[in-house]
């Protein structure tokens, strides 16, 4: 089946994380529509932060202008998780969209964002094994501080049995 791409004119800005006010209407109706659970969330501590922050730089907010109010229209959980750990002055990478949405477009990037996602990206206890010890491989190579402070706390994140990650 072909897909179609929406057109819309962007620009990444650099700004407070607070100016994002709220998920957009059509998501928070997508939500209520399939009675979309709320994600766990990991520990803060679990994760260092300012790997969490060069994600934002591959993969900035995605916002659109709506009466003078930013609304996250995109990477919303990401957005979600920064909202939740960080200080609304913190100024993130966003791409600010502009012009006319389509509310079924954002509606349907929002539910292939939630959940195909995840299970394009879903991986086998084997998997987060090998992933555990490739992150840490290369880490020391690059010389960059651990992804994770623990196994455990790697463990936590991916919502794995340390168990079940006795081979990483």
């Amino acid at each position: 089946m072909a897909s179609t791409t929406h057109q819309f004119h962007s620009q990444i800005q650099l700004l407070p994380l607070g100016e994002i006010s709220e998920l957009h209407e059509t998501l928070q109706n997508a939500r209520k529509k399939y009675q979309l659970p709320p994600l766990a969330q990991p520990s803060q501590a679990d994760i260092h932060m300012p790997h969490a922050l060069t994600l934002l730089d591959v993969f900035p907010i995605l916002a659109h202008r709506t009466r003078n109010k930013l609304r996250c229209v995109g990477n919303v959980r990401l957005w979600e998780l920064c909202r939740a750990w960080l200080d609304p002055d913190q100024v993130v990478p966003v791409n600010v969209v502009s012009g006319r949405l389509k509310p079924d477009y954002w509606a349907r990037n929002y539910l292939l964002e939630t959940y195909y996602v995840n299970v394009l990206f879903g991986l086998t206890d084997d998997d987060c094994a090998s992933l555990y010890r490739f992150s840490n491989e290369w880490a020391d190579d690059l010389e960059l501080p651990p992804i994770f402070p623990s196994k455990a706390a790697y463990c936590r994140a991916m919502r794995v049995g340390k168990g079940r990650m006795a081979r990483g």
